[in-house]
């Protein structure tokens, strides 16, 4: 694979993960996939697929993989995974079922065997493998502040990004530290 085709790959699946982790933010107090609605006019917009039909239980089950995907972003930046926070990717694993395709390209690459709800968390796996086979996974990461958790890719040569923002989390996290050395201190 061309360097161009890879990067393009990885700036893809990383954007994927990224957005939909990101569909809850936590400072903000907002969800933008909180409904079935929700959730099925994000997937169109994002994937071009129309997925006809979410309950609730569907709407629970692919929350809990957001939540357990921002897991895993937390643990590329430092934090604990539980087995408890890794149980929905282990279930939407489970689920998933692939199938081989020719790219536009003419390369052969596996695509999520249906075009449903299973289908798409198929397609977020995918991504995972995809970042983790090309070694880009260690740059997705969650903001390690617990009020933020935001979902970013680390693009520095030498993977040592932290926060989401230095204006923001960083800052405060400076602040914090630099408070609590001059309080011991007195």
């Amino acid at each position: 694979m061309s360097s161009d085709l890879q990067k393009g790959l990885i700036e893809s699946e990383a954007d994927l993960l990224v957005a939909f982790v990101n569909t809850r933010d936590l400072e903000e107090e907002t969800d933008s996939i909180a409904d079935p609605e929700g959730l099925r006019n994000w997937i169109e917009e994002r994937t071009g697929e129309y997925l006809s039909e979410i309950d609730s239980q569907d709407l629970r089950r692919v929350l809990a993989l957001r939540e357990s995907l921002r897991s895993l972003l937390r643990s590329n930046n430092g934090g604990e995974l539980s087995e408890r926070e890794i149980a929905p990717l282990r279930e939407a694993a489970g689920r998933s079922r692939y199938r081989p395709a020719f790219s536009s390209a003419g390369e052969l690459a596996l695509e999520p065997a249906r075009a449903d709800l299973t289908g798409f968390e198929a397609r977020l796996l995918l991504a995972v493998e995809r970042l983790q086979s090309h070694g880009a996974w260690p740059r997705l990461k969650a903001c390690p502040d617990e009020t933020c958790q935001w979902a970013f890719y680390d693009a520095t040569r030498n993977r040592s990004r932290t926060w989401c923002s230095m204006e923001e989390c960083g800052n405060r996290e400076k602040t914090r530290r630099y408070r609590t050395r001059k309080s011991s201190a007195d």
